[in-house]
């Protein structure tokens, strides 16, 4: 027995020695690797560098290079990318990292609905500046996330440290405990109401004490007081379906000329109509930092006295509708009032090279607009790349449609160019034309051609397949030589008659022609397209999808008709009351 206790009390021994060496091992691995982590660099950092870029990667997380949050209501922020998770986790790097976290004020100022335990923030975050956000569509991953009005409630009794102020929400049900609160540290504003829409809505109007400063605003569905807000250092500027509790036109003015260092204006359905039964200011409104401009939906006449006053040399993105069409007369004079617009968006227009213009009639929404051909495949360098669409409002399409073209050929734009003669939405069928064929003489570089009406289908064909002379060189040809599609998708009353009629003109047997001594070449091939039925009587039909291809003049071969490859042709459904037809071959067109 004695033996046996010697035994255990040796074990024992033994045990509590390895224990007390394991601690010193491990204290000594602990202190080896605090000395490789002060090696380096980022170890190396002053307490109040090293700080900023932890607040920084904490504050800026999900949020882009533009500083615009990646996420919403499609794509709600997931639980481990919030700034409590990015805090947990850096508390778990180093003795340092930990010290750093808890004793920084400012990273604990970024405070949202339903993410963290913000009366806990509130606490941490001293007297740090705060970024309030709350968003509807966040759902709550805290236990217990309280209500929205009790978090908006909380926050509102701290708005003295507001800088940032984002909500999202709809105010129809009277979150807010009040529109009036002072902010002075305000530096960012974005208010989104998203209402329901009700005829009697009232608009929220905010009014902020404080002279604060800022530096962004975006109003969406709610207003505020413009009176008491420093805007010299406004540099974005975004108000969104404002009808009711609008800025006038002189206090918009006013505020673009406080903010000369603005880079960013966006004014869409903003009821901005002037206060002041006499003529406003002519005095032009200088923004040279300016680089997006966008105006759309707005009173008639605001938009062009905008334009008008506007001077931006930098800009690079611009998207205005709403100009006056009597303006676009001699476009290039120094005397139109939009001369130093359109000196500015034209070589935004004709630089791009890689892309494609478009030119659409919209007859349905009265609208003739330019813009650049939407392309879906990311180019490189897409993003440096500026971008100029404008449009005029008008009840004569033909007109508008002859202004822009003037436009065009004044400043010498010949990149490639899309023609949409009757907008994308087809319009129903009518018999007076909305799209002046003979532009076409004047745009060589158009390479497709849409047209969805049957009048001005025809016109086009029949422009199309003539010869032109032209004016300065007094040659004959075709006009749009780099044609390559033309698209009469769902055009009624288009016979193959028409196609086959503009064919034989344009191309005929393919050979040469000699006039007065000149060589006509004929021009490249074209694609006719044609997505729905073509009622013709009695007879072959065009199926949906059935293109129409034309081969280049140099490969045609004079013999019998040529047999077009593609899908045999789709017969619309044989009713019991009609005689049986017979299902032929594929339809056979003679070039």
């Amino acid at each position: 027995n004695a033996t046996e206790d010697n035994l255990k009390s040796e074990i024992t021994e033994l045990e509590r020695s390895a224990s007390v060496i394991q601690h010193e091992l491990l204290l000594r691995a602990t202190r080896l690797k605090r000395r490789l982590n002060s090696s380096q660099w980022i170890y190396q950092l002053p307490e109040k560098v090293f700080a900023d870029i932890l607040v920084i990667y904490v504050l800026n997380l999900g949020l882009d290079e533009g500083g615009t949050t990646i996420y919403g209501a499609d794509h709600p922020r997931p639980s481990f990318a919030t700034p409590d998770a990015c805090r947990r986790q850096l508390c778990n790097v180093s003795h340092r990292f930990l010290q750093t976290v808890m004793n920084t004020q400012r990273i604990w100022s970024d405070i949202c609905w339903g993410r963290d335990d913000y009366l806990r923030l509130l606490q941490r975050s001293g007297q740090a500046p705060l970024m309030i956000r709350c968003r509807q569509w966040d759902l709550p991953i805290v236990k217990e996330p309280g209500t929205m009005e009790q978090f908006l409630k909380s926050v509102w009794e701290h708005s003295e440290r507001w800088k940032v102020l984002s909500l999202e929400v709809r105010l129809d049900d009277g979150h807010l405990p009040s529109l009036d609160f002072p902010a002075p540290q305000l530096r960012d504003l974005n208010i989104t109401n998203h209402r329901y829409r009700s005829v009697d809505f009232t608009p929220h109007i905010f009014k902020i004490s404080g002279n604060p400063s800022l530096e962004n605003l975006a109003l969406t569905e709610t207003s505020l007081q413009w009176d008491g807000i420093d805007f010299s250092r406004l540099k974005s500027l975004s108000l969104s379906s404002i009808r009711q509790g609008a800025p006038s036109l002189e206090q918009l003015v006013e505020t673009l000329r406080m903010a000369s260092g603005l880079e960013e204006l966006s004014l869409r359905g903003v009821n901005t109509v002037s206060s002041k039964a006499q003529q406003l200011e002519s005095q032009p409104v200088h923004l040279n930092a300016l680089i997006t401009l966008s105006m759309n939906d707005m009173p008639r006449g605001s938009v062009d006295y905008l334009i008008t006053r506007i001077r931006s040399p930098q800009l690079k993105i611009s998207h205005v509708h709403g100009l006056s069409l009597k303006h676009f007369e001699n476009s290039s004079s120094d005397q139109n009032p939009y001369h130093h617009f359109f000196r500015v968006i034209a070589p935004t227009l004709a630089a791009r090279r890689n892309g494609k213009l478009e030119l659409c009639n919209e007859v349905l929404s009265k609208l003739v607009y330019l813009r650049p051909r939407p392309t879906w495949a990311h180019q490189p360098g897409s993003a440096t790349i500026g971008s100029a669409r404008f449009g005029v409002e008008t009840e004569n399409p033909v007109r508008g449609v002859q202004a822009m073209v003037e436009f065009l050929t004044s400043y010498r734009i010949d990149c490639p160019l899309v023609v949409m003669a009757t907008g994308h939405l087809l319009p129903q069928p009518s018999s007076e034309s909305s799209f002046p064929a003979e532009v076409l003489g004047k745009l060589p570089m158009v390479t497709k051609i849409s047209a969805g009406v049957l009048v001005d289908a025809v016109n086009i064909l029949n422009f199309l397949g003539s010869l032109q002379r032209d004016e300065g060189t007094g040659r004959f040809g075709w006009a749009c030589p780099q044609l390559e599609v033309v698209a009469v998708d769902g055009t009624q009353g288009l016979t193959p008659d028409h196609i086959q009629a503009f064919l034989d003109a344009r191309y005929g047997d393919g050979n040469q022609l000699v006039i007065e001594g000149q060589v006509v070449q004929r021009p490249r091939r074209v694609e006719i397209q044609h997505h729905g039925l073509l009622a013709i009587g009695p007879g072959p039909q065009i199926g949906p999808g059935q293109h129409i291809i034309v081969p280049d003049p140099q490969v045609i071969v004079p013999g019998p008709p040529v047999i077009v490859p593609g899908p045999p042709v789709v017969l619309p459904p044989v009713l019991p009351s009609e005689p049986p037809v017979t299902h032929g071959a594929p339809v056979v067109l003679p070039l």
